[in-house]
């Protein structure tokens, strides 16, 4: 699940290209046949999401071509393309004739066929962050990466950075949260020395939240807050 959520940054964040962490944004080519061509998407499903508040497309298919496949033709169809990959994944951006970036995140899991891809069409600018969502507590020393709210399944994303560490700020969160009527059901906020996240439920069991943080080379924490109501 922390996997899935923090690919979502990846897909609307700012582009950091680094071999650790990036973000997930659009790259550079022709057309979308020769992209259909590079991995074999077989697609899963199209949602309306809110970005920043911006109304855009959020497409997630399974690509039928493996990572290493699927990374050697993109280079090859997109050489001026911006690439950004790790071991099982990769992210790749270019503008499209319309003005619009799109930007692709493959994602190779354990257990998934072959791969995963989540894809989105972005403008060229205005994506900040405007307004925290009020179903999350800000840390202190926290600074909002970005917002995604998916009307369909009642649900709501949040990504932010910190100064501090994970032994500081899950902990926060998770005294933030208490205060909000929400409770722990796996407890990692108690051990922040070992946790990276922790699942909480409404007291009237109304609604699901999930925290994933990850280490920043340069110091604190990336943070990521998933909610989902209950239907």
């Amino acid at each position: 699940m922390n996997k899935l959520l923090f690919s979502l940054s990846l897909l609307c964040a700012p582009l950091f290209l680094s071999a650790e962490v990036f973000s997930l944004w659009p790259f550079s080519g022709s057309g979308g046949i020769g992209m259909e061509e590079a991995t074999r998407p077989a697609p899963l499903w199209t949602e309306k999401v809110i970005v920043n508040g911006r109304s855009l497309e959020l497409t997630v298919s399974l690509n039928r071509n493996p990572l290493d496949v699927c990374r050697r033709n993109l280079r090859k169809i997109y050489p001026n393309a911006s690439f950004a990959e790790n071991a099982n994944s990769l992210l790749v951006e270019h503008p499209l004739k319309n003005g619009l970036r799109r930007r692709l995140y493959l994602l190779a899991i354990d257990g998934v066929y072959p791969v995963i891809s989540f894809s989105m069409d972005l403008p060229p600018s205005g994506m900040k962050v405007s307004e925290w969502p009020s179903e999350f507590p800000l840390p202190p020393g926290s600074t909002p990466v970005m917002t995604m709210r998916f009307p369909s399944r009642n649900a709501v994303y949040g990504a932010f950075t910190s100064k501090f560490n994970i032994r500081e700020t899950l902990p926060s969160l998770a005294a933030s949260l208490q205060s909000m009527g929400w409770s722990s059901v796996s407890g990692e906020h108690l051990n922040p020395a070992d946790g990276s996240g922790d699942i909480f439920l409404r007291n009237d069991s109304s609604s699901m939240l999930i925290i994933g943080l990850t280490p920043r080379k340069e110091g604190g924490c990336f943070g990521t807050l998933y909610q989902r109501k209950n239907k």
